[in-house]
This record gives C-alpha cells, structure tokens and sequence, in this order.
C-alpha cells in the first residue's frame, strides 16, 4: 500500500515548488501524524525518539533506527537548541525517502543544552535525504524564524489539536513569506530580498 492521497498531494506540491524555485512551505513537510501537542518524553534522548517515531508512521523513513543514531550523533556535535525554549535537531541521511518534519511540545521544558541555558519546550525535527542541500537549509531556516515569534509559539501551546498547529504555522509561514518577497526598483534591482 502506498502513501495516501494527501501525502501523494503534498509530494506533487513539495516537487512543483522545488522544480520553480520557489520557498518551500513548512505546512508541505509537516503532517497530523508529525506533530504533537504533548511529547511524553522527560530528556532530549526519549524525545528525538518520540519525534522520530512520528516520521516513521509519516513513512518518510526507510531505517528509523538509523536515522535517529543520526540524529543523535548530529545532536552531540553541538546543541540544535537556538534558545527561547526551540530546539530543532535536524540530519541528512541515506533512509530519509524525502524530507519532512515532526514537531513536538513540551510544556514542563527538557534540558537540551541550550546556548541561554533555559529548558526547551518546543522541538522541530528536520529529516533530510543527503541531496536536498538547498531545500534542507531552508526548511531548518523557515522553522527557525517562524519558532522565534513569541506569539506564533503562544498561538502554538494554546492549540487543542494537531490540525490547530498546522493551521497556525500555515498561517505565520504565510506571512513570513509575504514579509520576505523580493522588493525591487522600476529598474528590476532587487533592494531587499529575505530567505
């Protein structure tokens, strides 16, 4: 049995946007079964696997074992919390089908070695084949910028479902956008031009 209809969408969508050149949107990589309102995990360890056991059910990875020794291994090169409560562990690697994301919160915070010492209470996972460079460093560039709005992250742990996340970083993910298209001269010269 292959993916079903939305993921079939969602791949149409996500290899469109790469062929134009054009952003990608967090919302294509991003499914109900990778987002979780409330990780049971109590250290970074029990949450990578938590968040990468999504990935598996999403069906993007062909070895979850070695993905998440990846992903650990990546984590102990250097901390992937950013401060303010973020963290975004992300790895490239050979049993990732395609790249995607999952994304949990965890409202009492877990000791992630974070640069301003503070316990992180929102992980965004980025789960990349090795040759997506370009669209790798975007999707771990867009989670960034969007996790750091404190209200989008209130928006976020004031959702009651999966589908209300998605919604919510749909819509700031929208905005971000808008607020970074090129902005040009009459003369074609690009004055101002974001990620």
């Amino acid at each position: 049995m292959g993916p079903n209809p939305i993921a079939r969408s969602k791949n149409l969508v996500w290899n469109l946007r790469r062929q134009q050149g054009d952003k990608v949107f967090l919302e294509d990589v991003l499914s109900k079964k990778t987002v979780v309102i409330e990780l049971k995990g109590h250290d970074k360890n029990a949450i990578m696997a938590e968040l990468t056991e999504c990935l598996a059910a999403e069906k993007v990875l062909s070895d979850k074992d070695t993905f998440l020794k990846a992903i650990r291994e990546r984590e102990e090169l250097e901390s992937t919390a950013i401060g303010g409560g973020i963290a975004i562990p992300h790895a490239k690697h050979e049993s990732v089908k395609r790249i995607f994301c999952a994304m949990g919160m965890v409202r009492d915070g877990v000791e992630f070695n974070a640069l301003d010492g503070k316990p992180v209470h929102a992980v965004f996972m980025v789960a990349s084949p090795p040759d997506l460079n370009r669209e790798y460093i975007q999707v771990v560039a867009r989670a960034a910028r969007l996790l750091k709005s404190d209200v989008m992250m209130q928006k976020i742990f004031a959702a009651s479902s999966s589908q209300e996340i998605m919604k919510v970083i749909a819509d700031f993910d929208r905005i971000l956008h808008k607020a970074s298209v090129d902005v040009s001269t009459k003369e074609g010269r690009v004055i101002h031009k974001d990620i």
